[in-house]
This record gives C-alpha cells, structure tokens and sequence, in this order.
C-alpha cells in the first residue's frame, strides 16, 4: 500500500458535502469560507486525473478554476469576493446534480429488483441456507492511509478468493456486495452477503470470522470487519421481528421475508441512519454493486 499523507477518503467526502450544503443545505455563508480555505488545498493538489469523481466534486473543480485560474492553490485564500463567486457559480450546477442524483436512485432500485428474485430463487431451491452478512472496513486510526485505487485493489483480491472459492468460501452458492464511501470518518467500506448452503454449514458467526480475517489479510492488517452474524446482534433483531441472518429455512416464511429484506439492504440508497454513503470517487472501471447468484451463474448487474 502507497501511504497518503491526508486523509483521502474523509477529504472528498468533505469537499462532496459542502457542494451539496451550499446548493441544498442551510450552510451559511461564513461556513463556506471557512471550510473553502481548509479544504481547497489539500483536495486540489491530491487530484488525480484517472480518477472519476462525482458530479458534486466535478462542480467544485469547475468552479474553484474559473475563479483561481492558474494561481497555484497554496497561495489562495478565499475571502468574501472569491466565496461568494464560488455560491453563484454552484448553482450552474444544481440542475446536472439533481439529475445525476436521480439516475444513481434509479439505478440502486433496478439493483434491488435484479438481487430479490435471485435471492427468492435460491431459497425456493434449498430448504436451508446460511446467511451470513459481513462490513468490510478500515481500521478508523490510520484510515487515512487508504486511497480508493487501495479499496479497489482490495476488492479485487476479495472477489477473486471469492469465485475461487478459497477458505471460508467453500460451498458459497450465492453473493452480493456493495460499496459506498461513509462521511464523519464512515470511510470506504463494503457491505457483503454470503449465502451458504446449509446442509454444508452451520456456523455462521465462526464463517463470518473467517471472512474478517480473510479481509485483514487482503489489507495487510489495516482492515477490519464489523460482524452482523454474532449472538448479540442476532438477538437484537430477533427481539424486532426482523431476524433475517443465519439459518434461514425455506419452509419459515417469516425467516424467508427478512433475509430477503436483510439482502436487499445492500441496494438501498437511503441508509437507515440517514447519512449520505454514495461511492464520491472511484478508479476507472470500477463497480459499485455486484451479485452472483445462484453458483456458477453470474447476473451482470454492476453498477
């Protein structure tokens, strides 16, 4: 891994949410100059021209160009005149925003209406199967040593030991997974779904340990792996109705209706704590969402 020296992630994530507070937040005007002249900077000399960056960030690029020119970004300070030239111009932008935002909606619910009928089919396949439900991050401390060609990488090597069936793969009939950048230091994380078959296995929280370690081998040390198939989780949902991890059996229709709810909680844009985790920069040719189901089948929706 090739260390950063700021916080990659947590960097474009700032600059992508101020785009959006000024166009649609209730930001006030001295916020913006405020963090213009923490952010600009640091974002601008960590650009990278084989990145793709989202329409906010895009905006933000355009934008600061117009005003700044050719001034090299340290010697800019952005004062009332520069940021108030910044708001106007922001909202050239709102219209192609919207749209783009509206396209990524569209295209997580079409991801939503491929995965569940191939998660109903493999049910209506198997009279048990093992759902196991896993996210794969970074260790908060030196996360900001991870860049997105990093996370790309990682991903890579998983989804090959994956199709490889390697280790704690074996008799995997089916997955999902998806990836979204957090904000608030949420980071590059990745939300993954294996489906086990159940006549083959039966402990999904040892399973799903072994995908961590399987993970912090992938980074070197510097992942880490938030485990939703533990006992103490588990029965949290249970107490709520919407236990749908673990064994899940063909002939519980209850069970059947929340780990088919669990699974399609990969394709929805709209997180339940509210927060904003859309992939804000990525590397050429790489997907946000992937599925394969059921084994040996691979559906091409990936987004």
């Amino acid at each position: 891994m090739i260390y950063s020296t700021v916080n990659h992630s947590q960097l474009i994530s700032n600059v992508d949410r101020l785009v959006r507070d000024v166009l649609f937040g209730t930001i006030n005007f001295q916020q913006v100059k405020s963090q213009l002249n923490e952010f600009y900077y640091s974002f601008m000399i960590s650009l990278d021209s084989e990145f793709r960056y989202s329409k906010p960030l895009q905006a933000f690029i355009e934008s600061t160009n117009i005003i700044i020119g050719n001034d090299y970004p340290y010697n800019v300070f952005w004062d009332n005149e520069k940021t108030m030239q910044f708001i106007q111009l922001l909202s050239g932008y709102e219209k192609v925003i919207k749209k783009d935002y509206s396209a990524w909606r569209y295209q997580s619910n079409k991801n939503c209406r491929n995965l569940e009928p191939n998660i109903r089919t493999l049910i209506s396949d198997h009279s048990r199967l093992l759902f196991v439900r896993v996210d794969l991050k970074y260790i908060q401390e030196i996360s900001n040593h991870v860049t997105i060609r990093d996370f790309d990488f990682h991903m890579k090597k998983l989804r090959d030991a994956i199709h490889n069936g390697d280790t704690c793969f074996t008799h995997l009939l089916g997955h999902a997974w998806s990836l979204e950048h957090g904000e608030d230091n949420g980071g590059f994380h990745c939300h993954l779904l294996l489906i086990f078959d159940g006549a083959k296995h039966y402990k999904d929280s040892y399973l799903a340990d072994q995908v961590g370690q399987k993970w912090q081998d992938i980074t070197d040390g510097v992942g880490y792996c938030f485990i939703l198939n533990t006992r103490e989780y588990k029965e949290g949902l249970a107490r709520r109705g919407i236990l749908g991890i673990g064994m899940i059996h063909r002939n519980n229709m209850q069970e059947v209706e929340n780990a088919v709810e669990a699974a399609l909680y990969l394709t929805r844009p709209d997180k339940r704590d509210g927060s904003y985790q859309r992939l804000k920069v990525s590397v050429p040719n790489m997907k946000s969402f992937g599925q394969s189901m059921p084994k040996g089948q691979v559906n091409g929706q990936y987004t």
